[in-house]
């Protein structure tokens, strides 16, 4: 290979689902129009891997040895550490660089929650993939982002978020273990506006998954949290089988999410999340927050595209900041120039 590679993958937003995914409850997921690129240059007479992101600063080290994962470039890491794993040839043919650019953070570069680890561990794995000449299959692609991604973050996640920046579009995600999960494309009914604004306010996922999964004295709370999400994420899907959407689903899922927080001791809502949602259902829009919660985004669904621009409106007069979004329907692309 001695021409450029270059890989797209999406973010990604949860409607619903966010931690009972972690107990085995299906989730809904979109992939959106925010993107993270890669572009991997070999450099055949080289023995160096040089990656350079604005975002997240640089690193070189040798082809069959990279460093340990950590820092901001771990999931840049993690994703050549699985492929050179699956692919010892990577590490014997010569260097490359891989640079790496997104659109994923919010005003000022800050990190507002769109999916920017999967993304960059999806985009950079299919990168990493593609140079070894093989054809990139979006299973193979996703078990070994999958890899990458729950390694970088110490065994923490569904990969829901991965699932939605391979396969793209509206998916129903089923964990499975030990198998992969089941994916399944939805699509939401005609003139349905997907609403999208954050906080202002970033929060770590990550750490808030762990506090989740360490929570065994509130055990029953998680199990009827469980339940009750399955049951929304049924009627959800349900419902757009027959062309609708279901804003109570949304909503009731957003309520079983407050009382997880309440529970569990976990601050899944702050006041700007709960305005967000408060704003958005007073003009008559499904509204939940988005994600692990503690900041970063909530979401609103309506068919009224009065409604909607009015909600903008008043996200912005509350200084929060709407986000201009759409679904992305194709997930990870990879071209060669």
């Amino acid at each position: 290979m001695s021409g450029a590679i270059f890989a797209r993958a999406p973010g990604k937003l949860f409607l619903l689902g966010e931690y009972a995914v972690l107990d085995g409850c299906p989730a809904v997921v979109a992939a959106i129009d925010r993107h993270v690129e890669v572009r991997l240059q070999a450099e055949p007479r080289g023995t160096r891997v040089r990656i350079s992101c604005p975002e997240y600063g640089g690193a070189e080290f040798s082809a069959g040895h990279p460093p340990e994962i950590d820092g901001p470039l771990r999931f840049v890491i993690a994703a050549y550490r699985t492929v050179l794993s699956r692919s010892p040839e990577i590490g014997r043919g010569g260097g490359c660089s891989l640079s790496i650019c997104g659109s994923m953070t919010g005003p000022g570069g800050v990190k507002i929650g769109l999916g920017s680890s999967a993304a960059v561990t999806v985009a950079t794995t299919a990168a990493l993939l593609a140079s070894t000449g093989a054809s990139v299959q979006p299973h193979d692609l996703f078990a070994a982002a999958l890899e990458a991604h729950h390694t970088a973050q110490d065994g923490v996640g569904s990969g829901a978020d991965v699932a939605a920046s391979v396969y793209g579009g509206l998916i129903r995600f089923q964990p499975r273990q030990p198998l992969l999960p089941a994916v399944t494309a939805l699509a939401l009914p005609p003139h349905t506006k997907l609403l999208v604004a954050w906080s202002g306010e970033s929060a770590s996922s990550a750490g808030l998954v762990k506090r989740y999964l360490a929570g065994r004295n509130g055990s029953a709370a998680r199990a009827a949290f469980v339940a009750a999400t399955r049951g929304c994420v049924d009627s959800f899907v349900n419902a757009l089988a027959q062309g609708d959407v279901c804003a109570a689903a949304i909503n009731e899922n957003g309520e079983a999410l407050e009382r997880l927080g309440e529970d569990l001791g976990l601050p899944v809502l702050t006041p700007r999340l709960t305005q967000l949602v408060a704003l958005a259902r007073a003009h008559g829009a499904a509204a939940k927050t988005s994600g692990a919660g503690n900041g970063d985004c909530g979401i609103a669904l309506t068919r009224d595209a009065i409604a909607a621009a009015r909600i903008c409106s008043a996200w912005q007069v509350a200084q929060l900041v709407p986000l201009d979004v759409a679904l992305d329907p194709t997930g990870v692309t990879i071209a060669c120039d």
